[in-house]
């Protein structure tokens, strides 16, 4: 039998590596990923999306088309935006809609476009005179095209999670409204 050389060896074990580096998966934390949380926008409690692109205000808690449940515009914030991480790490935050709890119009999550809502209710909506549908986008500062023109005042919307953290849809207003927060200061 032929013995190796010292430089041999080093040689394959250099091959080696560098084969089990090149098919190790990623560790998590090298993973994108997505966390919400409550911060500020323009000195207004706000539930932030933090992904790898940045941080994107996602809903004001100062809007006129949020029903108060009695707690302050922090804790709602606080508490949606815990829940909404939830949703998130279990898959079924795709979408926000709109939908229906002991007679009150409410802001849920559903998995798929057209689906029903997963979960808790995040908030009671406040229609305003206004259909759901615009209520929601309100929240949301963006406009989100109708598939059908007819439906478009019955039609509940649904708001892509991932369109929205990717600026896909139409900015209702200035430009300024989905701009990254100036002081955001995570509180978990």
């Amino acid at each position: 039998m032929k013995k190796l050389t010292e430089a041999q060896i080093y040689s394959a074990l250099a091959i080696a590596l560098l084969s089990a580096s090149t098919i190790t998966p990623p560790s998590h934390a090298e993973t994108s990923s997505t966390n919400f949380f409550c911060g500020t926008s323009n000195g207004v409690p706000a539930t932030i999306a933090r992904t790898p692109q940045g941080e994107v205000p996602m809903i004001l808690w100062n809007s006129p088309n949020l029903v108060s449940s009695g707690d302050t515009p922090q804790k709602s914030c606080e508490e949606v935006s815990s829940r909404l991480q939830t949703y998130y790490n279990n898959g079924t935050l795709k979408y926000f809609t709109t939908g229906f709890k002991n007679g009150q119009t409410v802001v849920c999550v559903a998995q798929e476009e057209n689906g029903p809502c997963s979960g808790e209710p995040l908030f009671a909506l406040n229609s305003n005179g206004s259909t759901p549908r615009d209520s929601l986008q309100r929240i949301f500062r963006i406009r989100v095209a109708s598939a059908a023109p007819i439906s478009e005042s019955t039609q509940p919307v649904y708001i892509s999670l991932d369109k929205f953290l990717n600026g896909q849809y139409t900015p209702m207003g200035s430009a300024s409204n989905r701009s990254k927060p100036q002081n955001s200061d995570r509180r978990q």
